[in-house]
């Protein structure tokens, strides 16, 4: 083979292998290139699939009913809006790829990979900015949806509560499964609010679900006392209202200042209502208005007690009223014949004024007391008030007796101190007359001055009352005072005499029963002389003593029996 031959053939073998690495080149540069284009086709799909459009639909529904989060959610969209067009500003580039890649442009392929890596990652994070705003919201569908959950199971345990306590609840057991069913409405109505992405209406439903529910745990727990309230005392409390009304009217007492029918009709009306409140389970305000039917009820039932008591301490003080009457009118008649007989003699001049006070006081006293019986009789006024104005009327009277029967007991005080004054002087006349006769009878032989001085100041006293005694007016205040110095003189005076006569006698009855035994006992007749020696001369009192002594030396420890025996 010659040279040119080999030349040609090793022509054709480089331009072979010039082809051939060419070719190897180029499939390498697009099999690079379509790798970097399947690249940013993940990283493009990525972007695009991700759901904003369905999670702004329910952004936008969530914050329907919030002016300050819709305008958040207005600028998000915006975002989303300018996302949009770069997604599709990136997949006309990626087209453009293609074609450069497919007409082997690949170095103008290879600078427009760059441009849409770029824009890409700018697009990446924007829809990573968008949806991490729009995932707040799925949070917060999410809590809806688990808040939801809990409500349906705290419901279904409320409800088998309910069923189990069938028979406690009573009355309410229908009411409150009606409230269950509204519940359950309240449920779908949500569901419906969840499903239609209007989840500010869904969560004002869980919230009124939750409410209710509450309401019904609770209504659980005050039904029995509600019932007892409701069906029991309040009931018997009304009753016995009424029982009281119809004794009070049938006893004729008046009660229309009372509106008591009236009240009675409205507690009835009241009372029926809360039943059918407390059958509908309608709790809402009925412990207050149960506090108010009571305290309605009690001070009825405590006013019909007042008027009672009233009625009859009414009665009881008009008895003790006429009791007054009677009494005034009795003092002032004694007063009055006190005064027309003993004015002068007791100084009563100032009873003029007063006795013909009283007389007007009496007249219209008993004005009074008819006007107040006919209100009685005719049963025009309320007990009360008829007691408050026999009250006062009874006051009035009562002072007045108190005030008359304080000038009676001036009058007969008056009249009292003369006749004791009266009985006085004569018991001492009697005192001062047995005075002297038994100072004759028993003949002393001495007799002390002072006592004719003492006999003659005991009469002067009872001249000095003479005197007082038929003054006018009677000074009783001097009067007392001369009859209590005469008693205290008198009645000493007395004592003395006394005590000097009976010495004298004991004396006498000693010398004389002691005379037996002179002769045998020479000292006895000494001391006994000795004893008749002071008893001549007036010393009583010396001889008393000796001849006590002569008789205990005679008789030891025996002379007062032996002296009694003599006498």
């Amino acid at each position: 083979m010659d040279t040119k031959v080999k030349l040609i053939i090793f022509a054709v073998l480089c331009a072979a292998l010039v082809i051939i690495v060419t070719i190897l080149i180029n499939n390498i540069r697009k099999t690079s290139l379509k790798k970097d284009i399947d690249d940013l086709y993940v990283r493009f799909n990525v972007i695009k699939t991700n759901p904003l459009a369905f999670k702004l639909n329910k952004a936008q529904a969530m914050a329907r009913r919030s002016d300050e989060t819709s305008e958040v959610v207005r600028e998000y969209y915006e975002k989303y809006l300018e996302a949009q067009k770069h997604i599709d500003q990136i997949a006309s580039l990626l087209d453009t790829i293609e074609d450069s890649v497919a007409s082997r442009k690949f170095r103008q392929a290879k600078e427009a990979i760059t441009i849409v890596s770029e824009n890409i990652e700018d697009s990446e994070k924007e829809v990573c900015d968008i949806d991490v705003f729009l995932q707040s919201f799925s949070v917060k569908e999410n809590k809806q949806r688990e808040y939801s959950a809990r409500l349906k199971e705290s419901y279904r345990e409320v409800r088998l509560s309910v069923n189990d306590n069938a028979q406690t609840l009573s009355i309410t057991y229908d009411g409150l499964i009606k409230k269950l069913e509204a519940v359950e409405e309240l449920f779908s109505q949500s569901e419906e609010y969840i499903y239609a992405n209007d989840y500010s209406s869904a969560q004002e439903a869980l919230e009124d679900i939750e409410k209710r529910i509450n309401e019904i745990k609770e209504s659980q727990l005050v039904i029995p006392s509600l019932i007892e309230e409701i069906k029991g005392f309040l009931p018997s409390l009304l009753d016995e209202a009424q029982r009281q009304h119809a004794l009070i009217r049938q006893r004729g007492l008046y009660l229309e200042h009372l509106d008591a029918e009236n009240k009675l009709k409205e507690y009835d009306s009241e009372l029926n209502l809360m039943s059918k409140l407390l059958a509908d389970a309608q709790l809402a305000g009925l412990n207050e208005r149960i506090a108010g039917l009571k305290e309605g009820l009690k001070s009825l039932l405590a006013a019909f007690e007042k008027e009672s008591q009233d009625y009859v301490d009414m009665k009881t003080l008009i008895q003790e009223l006429v009791k007054n009457l009677t009494e005034l009118k009795n003092l002032y008649n004694y007063i009055q014949i006190s005064y027309a007989k003993e004015s002068q003699r007791f100084d009563l001049a100032d009873l003029n004024d007063v006795l013909l006070e009283q007389e007007t006081k009496n007249a219209i006293y008993q004005d009074r007391y008819i006007s107040l019986n006919k209100d009685i009789v005719d049963n025009l006024r309320p007990a009360s008030i008829i007691l408050t104005d026999v009250k006062v009327l009874f006051d009035d009277t009562d002072t007045d007796c108190k005030a008359l029967m304080e000038y009676k007991k001036k009058i007969d005080k008056n009249t009292s101190d003369e006749e004791r004054a009266k009985r006085q002087l004569d018991k001492y006349q009697l005192i001062l007359n047995e005075v002297e006769v038994k100072v004759k009878q028993h003949h002393l032989p001495t007799i002390s001055e002072s006592y004719y001085d003492d006999l003659k100041k005991g009469w002067d006293y009872v001249s000095d009352i003479r005197v007082l005694l038929k003054e006018i007016p009677l000074n009783v205040d001097k009067l007392n005072q001369v009859i209590g110095d005469a008693r205290e003189f008198i009645y000493s005076f007395y004592n003395n005499v006394n005590n000097i006569v009976g010495m004298n006698i004991m004396i006498e009855n000693a010398i004389v029963f002691g005379n037996k035994y002179r002769s045998t006992y020479p000292s006895i007749d000494q001391e006994l002389s000795k004893a008749e020696f002071y008893y001549l001369n007036g010393e009583y009192t010396k001889a008393m003593k000796i001849s006590i002594n002569c008789m205990e030396t005679l008789f030891p420890h025996a002379e007062d029996k032996i002296l009694e025996n003599n006498q």
